[in-house]
């Protein structure tokens, strides 16, 4: 990470220098860009691909029938998550842009990160209604699931609550279980 993007982060987690930083960084972000990722599957509706997340982590990212996956982890590719969209015709990439961010809330232990949650935003559309839906994901050592999908149009802080669901839902939830919508929605097509 350069050192402006440490900056950054650090004046939009509010931390300041000195002693009340000794408390540790809960977010990260990275960047999916297709053009930088391994094409690991191609078809006729769309493809899948591996790209690197936090500390290199495997993300992958796959389209079919106008509708995008995101999983994370060793064999990303066979998590619960890398099965989970939302209904509606999707993509976590804006009109226009190639680039998609993760935000990676984690543990410390020592130097290590550990991850316990995603939260991607997927753009969405469906009968000429467009919206914004942000997905909080649980991740551990064997599992990728979805949690909560939260309507980032009808919530005045979505950000705020999906971090909320991160940080006190993902680590216990069950990826056997549905995710559910968590706040207010109907502003976004989910």
């Amino acid at each position: 990470m350069v050192r402006s993007q440490v900056l950054a982060l650090v004046a939009a987690s509010g931390l300041a220098a000195g002693p009340a930083a000794a408390n540790p960084v809960k977010s990260l972000y990275t960047t999916v860009e297709l053009g930088a990722c391994k094409q690991i599957k191609r078809h006729r509706d769309g493809g899948a691909w591996l790209c690197k997340g936090l500390d290199g982590i495997p993300v992958y990212v796959a389209e079919g029938d106008l509708r995008q996956f995101v999983s994370a982890g060793a064999n990303a590719e066979n998590r619960r998550a890398a099965t989970q969209t939302l209904g509606p015709f999707n993509s976590i990439f804006e009109s226009g842009n190639d680039r998609a961010t993760i935000e990676w809330r984690f543990d410390r232990r020592g130097d290590r990160r550990l991850p316990y949650a995603l939260i991607v935003r997927f753009h969405t559309s469906q009968e000429g209604r467009k919206g914004d839906v942000l997905v909080v994901m649980k991740i551990t050592a064997r599992e990728t699931c979805h949690v909560a999908h939260i309507d980032a149009l009808a919530n005045q802080n979505a950000i705020t609550l999906a971090r909320f669901i991160a940080d006190e839902k993902a680590k216990s939830f069950d990826c056997r279980d549905a995710p559910h919508a968590e706040g207010a929605t109907g502003r976004s097509p989910m």
